[in-house]
């Protein structure tokens, strides 16, 4: 029987990667140099430090630049995109039909408690979520099983009877690792991924009622 879902963020509930590679791309293009979409997705999904890419830009131009002048630059762009994107399709109605089904609900995420906790706040979530998991919570990330289960270990329930809800197959590889049933929700950052471990993959949240969703993986 289920008892909780447990969220990833980053794609999932807000489309989050796209504005901040495009973000690094046009840093990146200011000094004339290109960011392949490629190392955007060789790090996505994984706890990765923010001095990342503009150390990566230095080394590229083998000078010296300011390095926290640069993040500071990226925050400022990447927040402009965020603050006009909406939560991602059917979020919304997994959370209240999870509410109408006295289910738990729980986050695990690979970013930082300030970009999700600040995120959750900033579009008026992070009431409904009991827990969430980030980077700083545990020494193994995903695609490695403990986010997943030191999320139902928070809530207190056994992964068994958890669902998560995923965007990349790394997440789904987490969740599926950890005994949970694992929805995948691609978005157009991970549609080239394979998600045949996901035990259903959607098109979005909005594809189907909640309760529909646990029907078919009871099933």
């Amino acid at each position: 029987m289920i008892h909780g879902i447990v969220f990833d963020f980053d794609g999932l509930i807000l489309e989050t990667e796209r504005p901040q590679y495009e973000a690094w791309r046009d840093i990146f293009a200011s000094f004339d140099r290109e960011l392949p979409i490629q190392a955007w997705l060789d790090v996505m999904g994984k706890p990765v430090k923010t001095d990342v890419f503009p150390r990566r830009l230095a080394a590229e131009l083998n000078r010296g630049l300011d390095i926290n002048a640069l993040i500071d630059k990226y925050r400022e762009v990447v927040g402009k995109h965020l603050a006009a994107q909406p939560i991602q399709p059917g979020v919304q109605r997994v959370i209240q039909d999870a509410q109408a089904l006295g289910l738990k609900l729980a986050v695990a995420s690979g970013s930082t408690h300030r970009w999700v906790d600040g995120h959750l706040s900033r579009l008026g979530l992070a009431q409904y979520f009991e827990h969430t998991t980030c980077c700083e919570d545990t020494d193994k990330h995903k695609p490695d099983p403990e986010p997943y289960l030191h999320a139902c270990r928070a809530f207190g329930i056994p992964a068994e009877s958890a669902i998560a809800l995923e965007d990349s197959a790394l997440g789904i590889t987490a969740a599926k690792t950890a005994g949970m049933y694992a929805i995948a929700v691609p978005t157009e950052m991970t549609a080239y991924q394979s998600f045949d471990h996901a035990d259903l993959v959607l098109e979005s949240l909005d594809q189907m009622p909640l309760a529909e969703m646990i029907e078919k993986l009871e099933s």
